[in-house]
Formats: structure tokens, sequence, C-alpha cells
């Protein structure tokens, strides 16, 4: 766990993604929580050990599982886009059944996310929202872009901004669901002057400045134009993926990750290369 700020913290060692916490003189507000139940547990204890206030709020950055599956160990109303919202209504046994999938591992997590207990959001939100708590000011904005429900949590008073997986750090994004082009529009957002994010958390990878943000527009960009290329000419999805194969080089792969990341670089440019063609941008 790294203080990031004047009571604010963030975690960037569990399972799934990076979480966070700020200390308001009314309460505390979390920024996600953790996917594996032990970790979310890990989680509170930390907390606690930090402050004797009380959870208030739990802030997810979208409905992913790695951002939403921890919320029943906190007992506190959840905030998110009302996109959000809509979408977590609807997990059931199907959701516990595909989350529990990914702990095959380790059969007693798995046996208790069968059994997850769904906390939905309380409070929703369209385009922004100021929540003031005490001597604290956070804004929630929406951008879209990782999944259409996307949110960042920004603490201007502090410099600091939890970017959920708008921004990552250090690894392909996760673009099964996204809009490119919008998500390019999200991080020239986080750039601007106005938006006060000296510290940036993200939602994988280490704790970063807005420089990271630079290098994943680059990546974007490239992988549009590429995908755009090979839409114009003819080729098809398959043929068009083939062709930029080389990108998975974009950044490190850890050893043993190799597949992982091949699978997603595969996913993302499947993805890109959809939202070309129906748009017809080739």
């Amino acid at each position: 766990m790294q203080q990031v700020g004047q009571g604010i913290y963030a975690e960037t060692g569990y399972r799934g993604g990076n979480v966070g916490f700020v200390v308001t003189s009314e309460g505390v507000i979390l920024i996600n929580t953790p996917l594996s139940p032990l970790e979310a547990r890990q989680w509170r204890e930390k907390i606690a050990g930090v402050t004797d206030q009380k959870v208030i709020y739990v802030i997810n950055t979208d409905y992913h599982p790695e951002c939403v599956v921890g919320n029943h160990i906190f007992e506190a109303p959840v905030i998110a886009h009302e996109l959000a919202w809509k979408k977590m209504k609807s997990y059931g046994d199907a959701f516990r059944r595909h989350v529990a999938g990914r702990f095959e591992d380790e059969p007693e997590v798995a046996t208790e996310l069968e059994r997850l207990r769904i906390v939905t959001p309380r409070i929703a939100f369209t385009d922004e929202m100021d929540l003031h708590k005490g001597n604290k000011v956070l804004k929630l904005v929406h951008v879209g872009a990782h999944t259409p429900a996307s949110i960042i949590v920004c603490i201007p008073g502090d410099g600091v901004l939890f970017s959920g997986d708008v921004v990552v750090n250090g690894v392909h994004p996760l673009m099964g669901e996204a809009n490119s082009k919008e998500w390019l529009n999200a991080l020239t957002y986080i750039r601007r002057p106005w938006v006060k994010a000296e510290i940036i958390v993200p939602g994988e990878g280490e704790i970063c400045g807005k420089e990271v943000t630079e290098e994943l527009s680059r990546y974007l960009r490239r992988l549009r134009a590429r995908m755009r290329g090979a839409y114009s000419t003819g080729h098809s999805r398959a043929e068009a993926v083939a062709s930029v194969a080389e990108m998975i080089d974009f950044f490190p792969v850890a050893d043993g990750e190799e597949g992982e990341a091949k699978q997603r670089f595969k996913a993302n440019a499947e993805q890109v290369y959809g939202e070309i063609k129906a748009r017809g941008e080739g």
C-alpha cells in the first residue's frame, strides 16, 4: 500500500487490478474493491490500520468484476455511472460462475464466489458528480472508453486521479467493450491542464503521471491506423489482426504471461477492426 496524497492511499498488488481509498473527516471513500474476497478482507484490515473512520461510500469505476466483486465486504452504498447500475442489475448466477471460474486454482475462493452477494450501485449519475465530504472534494467524470460506463475519479485538491482501466501502465489495455476513439478523447481530457492529476493511480500497473497517457494514446492511434489501412485494402478481420502481430511488443510482457498478452492484444485488434468497419472509416 502506498500513500499518494494527504489521506489518500492506493494498492497495486492485488489480483485483478488496483484499488484505493480516501480518508475524509466524515469517513472513508473507496475506489473499487478487490476481486478476491480474501484480498478484500485484507484490504479492509489495511484501511482499519490507517484510520478508525468507517467506510461511507464505495465508488466503482466500471462494472467489470475487478472493480465490483468486493463491494459486499464493505457494507457501504456504492456510487457508479448509470450504465454500470443497469449492467450490474443483471448480474446473477452466470456472473458468479464466471468470476468463480477465474479461481480454479483456489477452490475455497471459488466456492465462496459461487455464493457471492452482488451489491449494485445505490447512487448513479450521468455525466459528472462532485462528492463533497469533510475536507475533500472528489470529482467523478464519465469518460466511457474502456467500457460504456467507465468513469475517472479526480481529487483536484491533492492532484490525484484514480483512472480505473481508462489508464493502464506498462500493459496492453483491455478493449473488449471499448470505443477506441472515445478512449483517445478520454486520455486527451486527462492531460488537460485544468485536470489536476500529477499522480495517477491506473487500473493496472504502477502509480504514474500523465506521461503514461501519451504512451497509451500512441498505442491506440497506431492500432487504429493499422486497422483502418487493413480494412480499406479489403483485408478480413483475421488478416488484419495477423498484420499487426508485432505490436504485441509495444508493452513489455512478463515471463509466463505471453499467452494471456497475445490473447488480450488479439481481442483489442479485433475490437478496433470492428469499430472501423462499423463506421466505414476505411
